[in-house]
């Protein structure tokens, strides 16, 4: 059934934070990053900044991950970007970092070729951009991932007409005690 075969599968993204920074974080051209998991089923969201894009990020995020999601992740399917594809620490030193499949240990790479493919994903960024960050500055990464907590608890509690009018957070309640 769709529970069990979604319930392990989860879209991941990064999407760029640059157009809402304040302070010394504007002056000195910072940039921002959001990493982005969604379950494919119950549609529970994780999010959390970074200051640079690069795969040792992917990893740490990844961890993360593993800790927040109740279910064993099997696949994660991302959009193949460098922070999760990157092979080659430079045009010189042909030496493989693959430090992403390291950590995924048992789960397995999905690679969606565009948007389209991680739909969920992009959609919730989308959300993110009419809720969030069209209304938010942040000073630091420190100040994004403070703001991104609160957004996130509004997030996974908002009601969904594709799971039937129940939020993320009542789904996942629902399959867990049913489990």
């Amino acid at each position: 059934n769709r529970i069990t075969q979604e319930a392990y599968k989860r879209q991941a993204v990064v999407k760029t934070a640059n157009n809402c920074l304040k302070g010394a974080a504007r002056r000195d051209e910072k940039h921002f990053y959001q990493w982005t998991a969604i379950d494919e089923c119950t549609r529970i969201r994780f999010v959390y900044g970074f200051e640079e894009h690069t795969p040792e990020n992917s990893v740490k995020f990844f961890k993360m991950l593993q800790k927040i999601f109740p279910f064993k992740i099997q696949t994660i399917q991302t959009d193949n970007g460098t922070e999760f594809t990157y092979k080659y620490i430079s045009d010189t030193e042909p030496v493989r970092l693959n430090r992403f499949e390291e950590h995924r240990r048992a789960a397995q790479a999905d690679s969606a070729q565009n948007a389209w493919h991680n739909g969920k994903v992009e959609r919730s960024h989308r959300n993110d951009q009419r809720y969030f960050y069209n209304w938010e500055k942040f000073a630091s990464v420190k100040d994004l991932n403070r703001k991104l907590k609160d957004h996130l608890h509004w997030s996974n509690r908002k009601p969904i007409r594709t799971l039937g009018g129940k939020s993320p957070l009542d789904l996942l309640r629902e399959i867990l005690s049913n489990a």
